[in-house]
């Protein structure tokens, strides 16, 4: 479940509150304890409160990973990678000599990017190698 910083902030709020509250009936409950000398049988509440519903734990399903993918430095002869990908609908291609500079574009993307083909390129900017091409 993700929710925004406004969302978590009024959630904690009332949490907050709740926890208020039930302090707030602790305490009633505990001076008509010592007013009787004893402790008062008190009865549940007639409402089911949330905190008290106990829930199986659902087995999460998680997606299934795709494939990491491997990159190699570059071998003699070649000089840099070339990038296609697609990005909000419009296909991007960059060229990077670093590796350090794919392998965060590769693994963790940016959002709304698929990620096309990695190749390697020679002085002439020919692809030499395909190091990944998309399904």
């Amino acid at each position: 479940m993700s929710a925004s910083t406004e969302e978590l902030i009024a959630i904690n709020s009332l949490l907050i509150e709740r926890e208020a509250e039930f302090a707030r009936v602790h305490s009633m409950e505990a001076q008509i304890s010592a007013l009787l000398g004893a402790e008062y049988p008190f009865a549940p509440p007639e409402v089911t409160i949330p905190s008290t519903i106990k829930k199986k734990a659902s087995k999460a399903k998680h997606a299934p990973k795709k494939a990491a993918i491997k990159l190699r430095r570059l071998a003699l002869g070649e000089v840099a990678y070339r990038i296609t990908w697609i990005d909000k609908g419009q296909t991007v291609t960059n060229e990077v000599t670093d590796l350090k500079a794919v392998t965060p574009l590769i693994h963790d993307g940016l959002p709304g990017m698929q990620l096309l083909t990695v190749e390697t390129l020679n002085f002439d900017s020919t692809p030499v190698e395909s190091l990944y091409q998309a399904d």
